[in-house]
């Protein structure tokens, strides 16, 4: 007997991994490291800032520095015409934007309705802009949600917690609902 319990074929072991059967192993980055990481872009990023601040006011000064050399030496004349040169450039941006404030404000008056286009006089385009948005609100408050077709005034069921107990009370209001919602109702 011995014999035959050695003589059972044992299955072999299948040394190699099915890739389709292993779990995915992800490249997580562990947490610590992203802390670290976005510490450093945070702390770069405001150094970054910081330094763009102070280049910014070693220009002014420099500029300050450069004009007051020109005073010094009596250059009048080229500080007369970059200041103006400055000027036209600033007045014809001015001219731009109030162009472009007062267009926007006849865009919106089209919107303001006749009643209430004495209300408007003297707001700014940001306080107009949210007038119209209350008033345009307000249009549509009395009006019926239409997301609930079928529905009357009365509710889904003429006023009645179901159909049966509406068929029941109301025979004539209920056939009347099956006539006009029942495509192809038989009277």
């Amino acid at each position: 007997m011995e014999n035959e319990v050695k003589n059972t074929p044992e299955a072999e072991v299948n040394s190699e991994t099915n890739p389709s059967t292993q779990a995915d192993v992800k490249n997580d980055v562990p947490y610590d490291r992203f802390q670290e990481v976005n510490g450093q872009k945070n702390q770069f990023k405001s150094e970054n800032e910081g330094l763009k601040a102070e280049l910014a006011k070693v220009k002014a000064a420099q500029e300050d520095a450069r004009q007051e050399a020109l005073k010094k030496n009596s250059e009048f004349e080229t500080l007369y015409n970059e200041t103006d040169t400055l000027n036209k450039k600033l007045t014809e941006q001015i001219g731009v934007y109030k162009a472009n404030e007062e267009q926007e404000r006849v865009d919106m008056m089209k919107e303001v309705p006749e009643d209430d286009v004495e209300f408007t006089n003297g707001m700014n385009n940001a306080t107009l802009r949210k007038f119209i948005n209350k008033t345009q609100s307000n249009i549509n408050a009395g009006k019926t949600d239409s997301s609930r077709a079928g529905t009357t005034a009365k509710g889904e069921f003429g006023g009645y917690s179901n159909t049966s107990e509406w068929a029941s009370k109301d025979p004539t209001g209920f056939t009347k609902h099956l006539e006009d919602t029942v495509e192809g109702y038989i009277k």
